[in-house]
């Protein structure tokens, strides 16, 4: 998450460096315009390689420490045009009063004002700007040592390892997903499977779309707890181990075994699940090609019908739920229904950041703040889990609010 966020901090910068605003500022403080174009550049190196940095850090802590710099470097360009654009708000405030003849007039003499083009302010500015520069030259530097590729990091091989999850709730607000969210419930509690002894049912969706936040809700369910008689959460994750996944379906439901023997755990497994109304639901599945040796030629459809066979032994109406990033895994599985989960609407977006940024408190209390954070959430791209991340970093602090929304 935190380099989705960064991702998102540097397409900020973009934009503030490329508006008119601060190149004319810049201009007439008599700093010239290819400062900002190096500076630019040198962000876009950066960019290139962001996505390969993402998957290798899990394998090369030295790639690690290379994104903490960045993000660094990155937030240091933020105070940088933040300080850039509080001169500009200064001096447009200067002119405007110098015009009405108001008590800032004598400002405009003053060797400290932002109109003032003093040589020591500019050469300070400059110097700061080319310090920015000269730091991610540095930084763009260790790229080749470390081995970073432009557009790497769509190959993920090896992928890393997603965080695991669990069925706890975390508080989680989910927000515009109300009637998706009955028609799941309806589905789980129904016996109506369309043919099948056992229903498949998938979200789908890109990662922080809230898939799991939904899974969880569901799965706590007061209604579905009483439905089944038993239930199992798994997280798959990225590489789809069928004997660990048999192993801790049955340690779920209070069966537990020290044996890695495929065919002794399915055996348990079909004896546990006889006859007892059963959901499953198979968390963050990447795909479901086995990975345990000598299962490794087989396709996704062949690993599910080898998970799924002793999960047949349980009663009509046992169901399975399973969310995942890529719709050929809900297609392996069959499953009917998939819901994919769009992106949130500007409004629903700015209505999760409003209740993790503010909790209890009014909101009408900051409706100074809602331009700019209308601005800010919609960077996320309608993506709830950088919605939220946003706003547990605005605290119901007013003053950390507007921290938070001018440094993003």
């Amino acid at each position: 998450m935190a380099d989705v966020l960064l991702s998102a901090s540097l397409q900020v910068l973009f934009e503030r460096l490329a508006s008119p605003e601060l190149i004319n500022f810049i201009r007439r403080r008599n700093l010239s315009d290819e400062l900002l174009n190096e500076l630019k550049r040198k962000l876009v190196v950066v960019l290139n390689v962001l996505n390969d940095a993402e998957v290798k850090q899990f394998s090369n802590p030295n790639v690690k420490e290379w994104l903490v710099h960045v993000k660094d470097a990155v937030y240091g360009a933020e105070d940088l045009l933040d300080e850039i654009a509080t001169d500009a708000l200064r001096c447009k405030m200067e002119a405007a009063d110098s015009q009405t003849g108001g008590t800032l007039k004598a400002w405009k003499w003053n060797k400290f004002s932002a109109c003032v083009k003093a040589p020591f302010a500019i050469k300070s500015m400059e110097s700061r700007v080319r310090g920015m520069i000269d730091l991610l030259e540095k930084i763009g530097g260790e790229i080749v040592r470390l081995g970073l590729a432009e557009g790497g990091g769509e190959k993920r091989s090896p992928r890393p390892r997603s965080p695991m999850s669990t069925s706890l709730e975390d508080g989680s607000i989910v927000v515009g997903r109300d009637e998706i969210q009955k028609e799941m419930v309806e589905w789980l509690l129904s016996d109506n499977t369309t043919g099948d002894k056992m229903g498949v049912m998938s979200i789908v969706g890109m990662g922080g779309s809230g898939k799991t936040t939904l899974a969880r809700l569901l799965y706590n369910g007061e209604e579905v707890k009483k439905h089944f008689d038993l239930q199992a959460w798994v997280c798959v994750s990225t590489e789809f181990l069928l004997i660990k996944v048999t192993k801790t379906i049955l340690d779920e439901i209070g069966s537990k075994t020290d044996s890695d023997s495929l065919n002794k755990l399915q055996l348990q497994l079909k004896e546990q699940l006889s006859n007892k109304k059963f959901l499953l639901v198979l968390d963050d599945v990447w795909n479901l090609k086995p990975r345990d040796e000598g299962d490794m030629e087989l396709s996704d459809r062949e690993g599910w019908e080898r998970l799924r066979t002793p999960l047949l032994a349980a009663a009509e109406g046992s169901k399975i739920v399973v969310t995942s990033r890529d719709k050929s895994v809900a297609e392996a599985m069959k499953a009917a229904p998939t819901h994919d989960l769009g992106k949130l609407s500007s409004e629903d977006s700015w209505s999760l950041f409003k209740k993790h940024a503010f909790g209890d408190k009014d909101p009408n209390a900051f409706l100074e703040l809602e331009r700019i954070g209308r601005q800010i959430v919609d960077k996320c791209q309608g993506l709830p889990l950088a919605v939220k991340a946003l706003g547990w970093i605005a605290t119901v602090d007013e003053v950390h609010v507007v921290k938070i929304l001018l440094r993003t």
